[in-house]
């Protein structure tokens, strides 16, 4: 029986120095040591942050630095801020090497320690005990130096140890399509047919060679175009305790998943962006912020809201009918920009830049994007987000043409709530829909967002729009 082929797929051509590096060899060999390490430097790494964290804030309270002083919210939190981070699997090598994966579940464990923290506090009636701005010093302290410390050991990660993060991947094939086939460096073809790899179940000798063959791996694939050699190589598999899966042919269907129903297994064929943990992070950070800016633009509000009155006719505020999320309409609010005569309800006619139906505060306003500011109750309300697709009235056009019937995929970018702010408008596409390629610009960059949801993300564009708050598109 001939030796087991293996096929390393290289990006050579793309980063010879790294595919170098790669091949070097400790990283490689040892990489389940390194691993290992990562985890614990990780856990060791977050816990200095909050000893660094408690020693500032006692710092600040007691204006020096002493060593035997170390906040009492830090000692208190630190413990269950581990418990939870490994719960929430913060330090696996998955959530390392994603950056706002890792941003993301520093903040959940941070806030279920607090969340724990405080019940036991209060529990206890010793909150009295606790200073609560050296408490708040050392939140802030902590959680800034969680992020500064996941986001220099991303980079250090990325940078210094791809080879010992990087998933390796085993294929297991019939030889069918593999020059078709790609992959990252750690990707291992094995030509079973060549190699003389037969599924004996009553081999001893078989299973220790897949043992060998599958050692340290991360995934295991089956791909056979024959379905016989899938069902077998499938319980061969199961029996020999990996996890594993098999590449399955479902015509023009794009699955997710496998389900069952009533003992059927069935293909999960879509799904919303963001699972129940996520949706609350999420929610609760839109609430907090929101919050916040309303107590900053609430007054700023109720004075436009004034003028607006005063500077023409009709309403101060514009109510209009837009899609929401999963495709439900709701009412979205703005301060009124145009004439109340000729205002355009189901928004079937872009607004253009000499537009005579836009009143003269109105140009202020829709220039400023300060008519937008009463969507933050729209966040309040819970029908929009603060960042996400752009909500479109029932009527918008481009080309004369419903968004809807230029854009297969548009009805894909309702799967979130609707933003005040997002990634498209942060690249420049707001304005008037004039050209096809106008809401397929959008269209895209809304997709891309649900596609890459991070809270990470969502604080980048919020931070953007400062930018662009002010456009020449906006008129």
């Amino acid at each position: 029986m001939s030796d087991i082929r293996l096929y390393n797929l290289a990006d050579a051509p793309r980063d010879k120095r790294r595919a170098r590096r790669f091949s070097s060899g400790f990283l490689t060999r040892y990489r389940h040591v390194v691993r290992y390490a990562l985890v614990v430097g990780a856990a060791l790494l977050d816990m200095l942050c909050f000893a660094l964290a408690g020693w500032a804030a006692s710092a600040i309270r007691y204006d020096g630095f002493q060593i035997e002083n170390v906040s009492d919210a830090a000692a208190l939190l630190a413990p269950i801020y581990l418990l939870a981070a490994f719960l929430l699997r913060a330090y696996d090598i998955r959530t390392l090497r994603v950056l706002g994966r890792t941003l993301l579940a520093a903040f959940l464990a941070l806030c279920i320690a607090v969340a724990i923290g405080f019940f036991v506090i209060f529990a206890l009636k010793v909150s009295q005990d606790l200073s609560r701005v050296e408490t708040a010093n050392t939140l802030v302290i902590v959680l800034s130096l969680l992020w500064a410390s996941r986001i220099v050991g991303y980079r250090l990660l990325r940078r210094l140890l791809a080879p010992a993060i990087e998933p390796r991947i085993v294929v297991l094939t019939d030889g069918t399509g593999i020059e078709r086939r790609s992959g990252n460096r750690a990707t291992m073809l094995v030509d079973v047919r060549n190699s003389g790899l037969v599924p004996e179940l009553s081999d001893p000798g078989f299973f220790d060679r897949i043992g060998r063959l599958a050692r340290d791996a991360d995934r295991i694939v089956l791909s056979f175009a024959d379905p016989r050699d899938r069902q077998l190589w499938s319980r061969a598999m199961r029996l020999s305790g990996y996890d594993a899966e098999v590449v399955a042919d479902t015509g023009d269907m794009l699955p997710l998943a496998l389900s069952s129903w009533e003992n059927h297994p069935t293909l999960v064929i879509s799904r919303g962006p963001l699972n129940l943990g996520e949706r609350f992070v999420k929610r609760l950070f839109d609430l907090v912020v929101t919050s916040g800016m309303l107590l900053v633009f609430g007054p700023v509000i109720g004075l436009f809201a004034i003028l607006v009155k005063l500077d023409s006719p009709g309403p101060a505020f514009f109510v209009q009918e837009r899609v929401g999320r999963n495709n439900r309409s709701y009412r979205c609010f703005k301060l009124r920009s145009m004439r109340t005569d000729r205002t355009d309800d189901t928004g079937g006619v872009s607004a253009s830049r000499d537009d005579d139906r836009v009143t003269r505060l109105g140009k202020f306003l829709r220039r400023s994007s300060i008519d937008e500011l009463p969507q933050l109750f729209n966040v309040l309300f819970g029908d929009m987000s603060l960042v996400g697709p752009r909500p479109h009235a029932l009527g918008s056009r481009a080309e004369g043409a419903l968004f809807w019937e230029l854009v297969p995929d548009y009805w894909s970018r309702h799967a979130m709530k609707p933003g005040v702010t997002g990634l498209a408008q942060v690249r420049g596409f707001r304005g008037a829909t004039h050209h096809r390629t106008d809401i397929e610009q959008r269209v895209a960059a809304d997709l891309e967002y649900i596609n890459g949801w991070s809270l990470w993300l969502d604080i980048k564009i919020l931070l953007m729009t400062v930018r662009v708050t002010v456009h020449h598109n906006a008129y």
